[in-house]
């Protein structure tokens, strides 16, 4: 089973929700790029993302960025600590984020039926394939 999710609809959901409209590229299979512009005079933030390692049961993802970038993302973290799903990790020392899906609540009953097999992004869209259990 494939699943795919534009990053339209990604950046749709973080404007309606955040107030801010991040843009996506994809730089390879395994890596996508994220920018946001904060304001008229500041520069354009940029993450990118990796995929480091795939199991079943944990997704691995390092990530890229300058070193304002970096204390920006240590310093979200820090704030949002107890608002972090449980499921996701976030290791901002060493730039690493893990995501046990079968931890994650959203994804709960689904992870009952079907397990991760394979996560890659394409121009315009990242695509999540699902194996039955």
């Amino acid at each position: 089973m494939n699943a795919i999710i534009t990053y339209k609809e990604i950046s749709d959901f973080i404007e309606r929700e955040f107030h801010v409209r991040p843009m996506f590229t994809t730089v390879d299979k395994k890596t996508f790029e994220v920018s946001y512009k904060p304001g008229f005079f500041m520069p354009v933030i940029v993450v990118k993302f990796h995929i480091d390692a795939m199991r079943q049961d944990v997704l691995c993802l390092s990530y890229e960025c300058g070193a304002a970038a970096a204390l920006m993302i240590a310093g979200a973290v820090s704030y949002l600590e107890g608002k972090i799903p449980s499921g996701v990790e976030v290791d901002t020392d060493n730039k690493r984020i893990d995501i046990y899906p079968h931890g994650l609540k959203q994804l709960e009953k689904a992870m009952e039926y079907v397990t991760l097999s394979d996560v890659s992004f394409d121009e315009g869209a990242v695509n999540v394939s699902l194996s039955m259990v």
